[in-house]
């Protein structure tokens, strides 16, 4: 039986027993960055396991990686198991008790896998049921194997590292995003404070008000850590608590459905909600109520109702002439999501109903 050995940097049989329990604690802590124990089969892995076996004629390839107590099998070819018991003895290889007793007077050879500092994370062998012999140029293949393995590892781990950094740029610009446009919304809080005009400063202020919901929207929408997608009714739920506080009225949602959208719609969800209750708050006061459903025809109705005075005689929702602001943003927005804004009496009472419908993404 032929077995290749390389040891862990500095572990030797004959090391103290808490010096070998401190170079074991570094060990697993360089395999547990990448997060390869206990994880499902990848193609990748099993292809090279599948070539080892090809190129030296054997029916069984293992790529295992050792962890505090057992070999878990990453990948194996002609084999069932998907562990092996690893020794305590560190003279003695950690798979070698397991492959005397399933493989009886066979036949192994292996490579280790070292991560960059040299220690061991694993090993890569082929295994046969009888004894033979190979040579030099074949264990040179191994070992070649074993470097595509370990360099599988580090695109993985570096991939993983850049992952992460990028979504801590990502959650610092939205800070810093938010932070602008709250900034923004302060001086045109201020500049209202001066202007002579009323008309000005009742524009200023309500510039300042939209500035203020798309950073709260914004954060909002920013939280949300689904990966496309995000739980809508949360996100309004989250988002009426906010803007009741704002306005200081009681903006409630009611019978959303629980369904994920895609992010790309969020924003202007929330910015309709946004202009919409903020309308009704004016000119109908409390309460306001937000509704959300996905009808069956493959498309999203968003509803803002109030039980104000009702809609005033010829409105028009879609009219771009007068000077309504508000309605020219939430046309726009509905546009964006390539929907169809309607408006009509409040269908459980007095007041109105504008509502949104627009086809899922």
């Amino acid at each position: 039986m032929l077995h290749l050995v390389h040891p862990t940097p500095g572990a030797h049989a004959d090391s103290p027993a808490h010096e070998r329990a401190g170079i074991e604690a570094i060990r697993l802590a360089a395999l547990e960055q990448y997060e390869i124990l206990d994880t499902a089969p990848e193609p990748a892995f099993d292809r090279i396991t599948a070539l080892a076996a090809d190129l030296f004629s054997t029916p069984v390839a293992i790529l295992g990686f050792i962890g505090a107590e057992q070999v878990f099998f990453k990948s194996r070819h002609g084999l069932a198991a998907t562990q092996a018991d690893r020794g305590d003895d560190p003279a003695v290889p950690v798979m070698m008790s397991w492959l005397r007793a399933e493989f009886t007077n066979g036949f192994h050879a292996s490579v280790p896998l070292h991560d960059p500092d040299g220690y061991e994370l694993g090993t890569l062998c082929v295994i046969d049921r009888r004894s033979r012999q190979i040579d030099e140029q074949q264990m040179r293949r191994l070992r070649a194997l074993g470097s595509v393995v370990t360099d599988l590892l580090a695109m993985r781990l570096a991939a993983r590292r850049a992952l992460t950094q990028a979504k801590i740029t990502s959650s610092e610009v939205d800070h810093r995003a938010m932070n602008s446009l709250q900034f923004v919304a302060s001086l045109l809080q201020l500049q209202s404070q001066v202007s002579a005009s009323p008309d000005v400063t009742q524009q200023l202020r309500a510039a300042a008000n939209r500035v203020l919901s798309v950073a709260r929207v914004h954060r909002t929408f920013s939280t949300q850590e689904a990966a496309g997608r995000v739980p809508i009714a949360a996100h309004l739920r989250t988002l009426c608590e906010e803007l009741s506080t704002s306005v200081g009225s009681e903006i409630r949602l009611e019978g959303a459905d629980e369904v994920d959208v895609p992010k790309e719609q969020v924003l202007p969800i929330g910015l309709i909600v946004n202009e919409l209750a903020t309308n009704a708050r004016k000119h109908a006061g409390d309460p306001i109520t937000i509704t959300f459903h996905r009808l069956a025809e493959g498309a999203y109705e968003l509803c803002v109702l109030d039980e104000g005075p009702g809609l005033p005689a010829g409105f028009d929702v879609t009219a771009t002439g007068g000077p309504g602001l508000g309605m020219k943003v939430v046309n726009a927005l509905v546009a964006q999501l390539q929907g169809k804004l309607t408006a009509h009496p409040n269908p459980v009472g007095r007041g109105s109903c504008f509502k949104v419908i627009f086809p899922v993404a």
